[in-house]
């Protein structure tokens, strides 16, 4: 038999959906970026970039599809939920430390490999790990 699914559960679902989706956006941008910021990335950077929007358009329109089949009411609940509030601050505390933790071993070896665009790499790496340690986490703490 199928289980009655209430609108909270919806809303939750719809959130699990929205996390998985942004993750998959944040790892695709960063990659082709760090791609095209090295000599390694080739055509494959170029390509990447080429086919983001039309990734980043065709998900955005369908989450904006399921966004709407989920009541307001259920959202609002989601979002002032306190365990929910408690994964988030847990979340960006993880992000900051994997932020913080990774700078120094960014720094050490982009000076030792001598890389082109050092600053510029380190900020993309960064960036693409904090956020993707922030969604990752958020989505195990999660209920």
């Amino acid at each position: 038999m199928a289980e009655h699914v209430t609108s909270i559960d919806a809303a939750v679902r719809m959130s699990h959906r929205h996390l998985m989706a942004a993750l998959m956006i944040v790892g695709m941008l960063g990659v082709a970026a760090v791609l095209s910021l090295t000599s390694a990335g080739g055509d494959v950077g170029k390509i990447l970039w080429t086919v983001l929007p039309v990734v980043i358009t065709v998900t955005a329109a369908s989450l904006n599809r399921m966004y709407k089949r989920v009541e307001t009411r259920a959202r609002k609940a989601m979002r002032n939920d306190e365990l929910r509030q408690a994964s988030l601050s847990r979340a960006w505390r993880n992000a900051f430390l994997a932020v913080l933790g990774l700078q120094p071993v960014l720094a050490l070896v982009l000076t030792w490999n001598g890389a082109a665009y050092g600053v510029a790499l380190m900020a993309a790496v960064t960036v693409t790990i904090g956020a993707g340690v922030a969604l990752t986490t958020l989505q195990c703490y999660d209920r």
